[in-house]
């Protein structure tokens, strides 16, 4: 049943999903000028979800009773933390509207890129699984099957064949224990390292670590970029930023930058002396801390970041599925000569 619109009920803490679109909503409608719980109500109005339509009007009618925005995302149920971040950011600034606006749009532009990364990878991911999938059946039925027939009849197998039936053996001999090592560097680092060490051991992965280190990197330079405009001091502007990406190993070395700029080092020297955060921009933030220019600076190291981001998901996305296809044929192919060719060898011999 919807809430009423003017209901005195206390209310239950809104769900994280209904409070990131009311904020996503908000930026839009504080922009255009109108009133934010009209805003709300019409964007209810509008949503194909029944339960975000009603956690909308919710939070016009909590608005309305004289709570603010930040308030009621306060109380939200399991919240991103950048979303509650992203408001004190946009409070900060004095213009809430477009500051929600820019931002939200830094975000959307920012995984737009990891999604293309991840549509360009899943086809071939999954010819991958497949190929692996055939690969444990030969290693675990097929090829011990092959191997007592061969050796029963005594043959003399070629060097192929006996590639294969080593790799069997090496594979029924550590398959298990490096599947399982992989497993707890994955659970121990989710476990232990947060949010933080998640997003840092995705960074570290081959092929897509880069794409998604690459993409935090670009709403972080856009978002600190979008408060120095507004005029906020450096090391609050990185604070603020850390609450409110997305990113929270890049959050971690936004909040590490904040306090070795409060000691006194330059963006630059600290970019320098921690070395987490890509090289390739030192150059522009040096440019803009002598020019006085530090905004224009971070933004064109975004736009150069981007530039990356669009080169390596078209590369990844043109080069990759070749290359997996190429490989699923080749070990088929093989597979299928090293077990059959001494076959052909003993029918030959016994005619």
């Amino acid at each position: 049943m919807s809430i009423p619109e003017h209901s005195t009920q206390p209310s239950q803490p809104l769900d994280a999903r209904v409070v990131e679109e009311a904020v996503h909503r908000a930026a839009g409608i504080a922009a255009s000028g109108m009133p934010l719980p009209a805003g709300l109500r019409a964007a209810a109005a509008e949503s194909d979800s029944r339960r975000i339509a009603e956690g909308l009007r919710t939070l016009a009618n909590e608005i309305e009773r004289g709570k603010t925005l930040d308030e009621c995302i306060e109380r939200a149920n399991n919240l991103p933390p950048y979303v509650a971040g992203l408001v004190r950011a946009a409070q900060r600034t004095g213009d809430v509207g477009l500051t929600l606006a820019t931002w939200t749009e830094n975000r959307r532009s920012a995984s737009q890129y990891w999604r293309s990364a991840v549509a360009a990878l899943t086809y071939p991911a999954l010819s991958l699984l497949l190929a692996f999938s055939v690969f444990l059946f030969f290693q675990i039925l097929i090829v011990p099957m092959f191997r007592r027939m061969f050796d029963e009849f005594g043959l003399k197998l070629p060097a192929a064949t006996m590639f294969l039936f080593q790799s069997a053996d090496f594979f029924q001999r550590f398959a298990v224990p490096v599947v399982i090592v992989v497993l707890a560097i994955a659970v121990g680092t989710r476990l232990f390292g947060g949010r933080s060490g998640w997003s840092w051991l995705i960074g570290a992965t081959p092929l897509v670590g880069r794409v998604w280190q690459w993409t935090g990197v670009t709403e972080m330079l856009r978002s600190l970029s979008l408060l120095l405009h507004y005029r906020v001091p450096l090391p609050e502007a990185l604070r603020l930023t850390a609450d409110g990406i997305s990113d929270s190993y890049i959050a971690e070395q936004c909040r590490k930058l904040a306090t070795r700029v409060e000691g006194g080092t330059s963006l630059t020297m600290s970019l320098v002396h921690m070395r987490t955060l890509p090289l390739s921009i030192v150059p522009l933030v040096r440019w803009g801390e002598q020019q006085g220019a530090l905004e224009e600076a971070l933004r064109s190291a975004a736009e150069m970041i981007e530039n990356r981001l669009k080169v390596r998901t078209g590369i990844m996305a043109q080069v990759i599925p070749p290359l997996v296809f190429v490989f699923v044929a080749i070990f088929v192919a093989s597979t299928f000569v090293s077990l059959f060719s001494p076959m052909i060898s003993l029918i030959q011999g016994l005619s």
